[in-house]
């Protein structure tokens, strides 16, 4: 599981991997027409299916301004204040109370070698790594791929359906959506005790909010420079995100 929890603050799951395009200063009118016609043959080959565009775009214009006025500067303040190592060190620690959820999610897709894979490093970094402070498993040369209940859902032939922009959780889509409530159900940091309804939590309430916070702030700060660059050169920031997650979400199923 990609550090997915169900509440999660704008563009935490929208963790991408996109080559900063040219300055609009150097773009030409072909250049405008070449952006223009990629995002149409995206939709053209069926792979993106956005018929609510018109209220995504304005929900998207409200997640940028929550952005930029309150994520980013705790962010960017995270960054300025907490040492590389320590952000390092707290980026393992989140990742590793993941692992769990991500090698059910591993052995659900018949992937037993990622799913052992993953085990092992949980069981190594919660041990020799301090909780998972440091990733032992890494430097012992082992290797996996994270997996989230979405990524089942698209494994078995779900198809992702009506592209979302949902208020304050940003990109997101109707089979990932479902998968993330899925992983939040079956997370053991969410379990309360199998008191359904009871006041017995497994972890304490505190422990769960620091966990989601910890995510989200963790993960902008890890996008500060990505987003910052689509920002200021893509010609349409909110196409760019869309093919961005989309093309991610596709990979990261077809791997």
């Amino acid at each position: 599981m990609n550090k997915f929890s169900f509440v999660i603050p704008f563009l935490f799951i929208s963790i991408i991997l996109i080559d900063p395009a040219p300055s609009n200063a150097q773009k030409s009118d072909s250049d405008y027409e070449d952006e223009f016609s990629k995002f149409e043959t995206e939709i053209n080959k069926g792979s993106v299916i956005d018929p609510l565009e018109k209220y995504n775009r304005k929900i998207f214009e409200f997640n940028e301004t929550v952005d930029k006025y309150f994520f980013e500067k705790i962010a960017r303040n995270y960054r300025k204040t907490v040492p590389k190592p320590a952000r390092s060190s707290i980026r393992n620690f989140l990742n590793n109370i993941s692992l769990p959820i991500s090698a059910f999610n591993s052995f659900a897709q018949g992937k037993p070698e990622n799913g052992f894979a993953t085990v092992s490093s949980f069981l190594i970094n919660s041990t020799l790594g301090i909780g998972g402070l440091f990733d032992i498993a890494k430097v012992k040369g082992i290797k996996y791929e994270s997996e989230d209940f979405g990524q089942t859902l698209g494994y078995y032939g779900l198809e992702s359906n009506i592209f979302l922009i949902i208020p304050i959780l940003g990109p997101n889509n109707l089979r990932d959506l479902s998968g993330s409530i899925i992983d939040r159900s079956i997370d053991p940091i969410s379990l309360n005790s199998f008191e359904i309804g009871g006041s017995s939590d497994f972890i304490e309430a505190k422990y769960r909010i620091a966990n989601t916070v910890g995510n989200a702030v963790d993960a902008r700060e890890e996008l500060l420079d990505i987003i910052d660059s689509v920002r200021k050169d893509s010609f349409d920031p909110y196409a760019t995100f869309r093919s961005a997650y989309l093309q991610r979400r596709l990979a990261e199923i077809e791997k």
